[in-house]
């Protein structure tokens, strides 16, 4: 996730210096399965929100691990990642549920079947 993601006008997200604020900032965090978006988690441990991206991430997932040979659970699991955490500042539950609408919105039918088409990489691979 780019900085210019969190600070283009998208919801209530903002990226915020910890610099004198004396508090602790929630770290907002994308899990993918290779390039494919599939969950959002804000904060850290049982007090996180977690935001399960729609029923299409998850069949793009599976499409894409079936096309690019991840048959076997091993192949499957090695390949989820966690992005770097971003600090945000808002109600976590909030931020969560608000960047789930914006990967929803930016991830369109045409930008999943790409996806897809190469087994999950945003770009092609040889």
């Amino acid at each position: 996730m780019s900085k210019t993601d969190l600070e283009g006008g998208h919801g209530p997200i903002r990226r915020k210096s910890q610099q004198g604020t004396g508090g602790h900032m929630p770290d907002l965090v994308i899990v993918y399965w290779r390039d494919i978006p599939a969950q959002v988690i804000v904060g850290r441990g049982r007090q996180a929100a977690k935001v399960q991206l729609p029923e299409r991430f998850e069949q793009a997932i599976d499409r894409a691990a079936m096309k690019g040979g991840a048959r076997d659970t091993d192949s499957y699991l090695a390949e989820w990642r966690k992005a770097d955490p971003v600090s945000v500042e808002g109600e976590a539950v909030a931020v969560a549920t608000a960047e789930a609408a914006r990967i929803d919105a930016e991830y369109d039918q045409a930008r999943l079947k790409l996806l897809i088409d190469n087994d999950g990489w945003a770009e092609a691979r040889p």
